[in-house]
């Protein structure tokens, strides 16, 4: 070989490697990122909520009154609002001791947790009304869902008024609330620098109990991302809407007493957006194609904006045909950004195929 082609050749094999180099994803990076600009503000964010759901909560036990119903309700929203923008992590400190199914047991196809307040209600059972008495009952009992049934079911507007069954509903009510504002800190704690998990997410390694290599941490960020659009799209529109107007069920949708169900969605999508857009993952999209991440974002952001736009009670839009049109094209789109997010994120930072986001496969 000439020196002019051995020359060539090894510009050739430099150039591969410096590509190859550049094409290397940072996961340390990813994880750093992820961890400071969208789980720890978005669990700091619930906890300060949820200490003052519960302040607003005791303030009403204390002194019944419209204002004071309001106040709880208005604390309540401001809860869902910083849950639904974590809702899609579902690994690290929200999956010990079950606080994920305790903040937020839902789907309940059955009406378990409804059934159950009820029959906590009529029996005026007092292991209810102390957080840790409750913290230790079933897990449809203890968080969101069975809150916003005590806040806006039948028989709220009780609450306005001292005295008669409301008294021990709005204790039943104040127990939830402790009991969330604990775990939501617990949580907060659980992602500082120091933290047992945090150690593990940030220092993967042979002798780390979560993670033996950087990439598995990719990995579970990536099934937040996806699996958060699928909620929505999968989860949670798909069985509000049924295949037919006749098949709609807006009462599995989440909050739907309260009127949130389509926030908590846009806040899903809204805590998605986040993640992609700053932990890393729409740089390895541009790199696999540039300007693809654009596209992703403005479906994420149409969808979001779509969602927030809702000014009808779930129950008349899962059965207004201009509605469903409507979401039903969302619905097209998401599954669009999802499943380009997910192949060139996967790509990029060389994750392996053949899992499904919903479940730790």
């Amino acid at each position: 070989m000439s020196g002019l082609a051995r020359r060539a050749l090894a510009i050739a094999i430099l150039c591969a490697t410096a590509s190859a180099a550049r094409a290397e994803a940072d996961h340390a990076a990813i994880a750093r990122a992820a961890l400071e600009q969208y789980i720890r503000p978005g669990y700091a964010e619930l906890a300060k909520n949820a200490a003052s759901l519960k302040q607003s909560v005791d303030a009403l036990c204390r002194q019944p009154s419209t204002a004071a119903l309001k106040g709880a309700r208005d604390g309540f929203a401001a809860t869902v609002a910083a849950w639904s923008q974590v809702e899609p992590v579902r690994f690290g400190p929200v999956a010990k001791e079950h606080r994920y199914e305790r903040i937020f047991y839902w789907p309940d196809p059955k009406g378990i947790g409804a059934r159950q307040v009820r029959q906590a209600l009529a029996k005026h059972d007092q292991s209810v009304t102390g957080a840790e008495a409750l913290a230790g009952k079933s897990v449809a009992l203890q968080g969101l869902p069975p809150l916003e049934d005590l806040l806006y079911g039948e028989g709220a507007e009780a609450l306005a008024k001292p005295g008669g069954d409301a008294a021990f509903r709005c204790r039943f009510a104040a127990a939830i609330a402790a009991n969330l504002a604990r775990m939501t800190e617990e949580i907060d704690r659980g992602w500082q620098d120091g933290a047992p998990f945090v150690k593990a997410y940030l220092d993967p390694g042979a002798n780390n109990p979560s993670y033996r290599n950087p990439k598995e941490v990719t990995l579970d960020l990536f099934k937040t991302l996806t699996a958060g659009i699928e909620s929505v799209r999968d989860q949670k529109l798909a069985k509000i809407l049924g295949a037919t107007v006749e098949q709609a069920r807006p009462r599995v949708a989440p909050f739907w007493e309260s009127g949130l169900s389509f926030a908590n969605m846009a806040g899903n999508l809204g805590g998605v957006r986040e993640l992609f857009l700053r932990s890393g993952f729409a740089q390895l999209v541009h790199g696999e194609s540039a300007g693809v991440e654009d596209s992703i974002l403005f479906d994420l952001d149409h969808a979001i904006e779509v969602l927030r736009g809702i000014d009808q009670p779930i129950a008349t839009a899962a059965r207004d045909d201009e509605l469903r049109a409507k979401l039903e094209a969302l619905r097209v789109s998401l599954k669009s950004a999802a499943t380009t997010a997910g192949d060139m994120i996967a790509r990029g930072a060389g994750l392996s195929f053949g899992f499904n986001a919903m479940d730790g496969d």
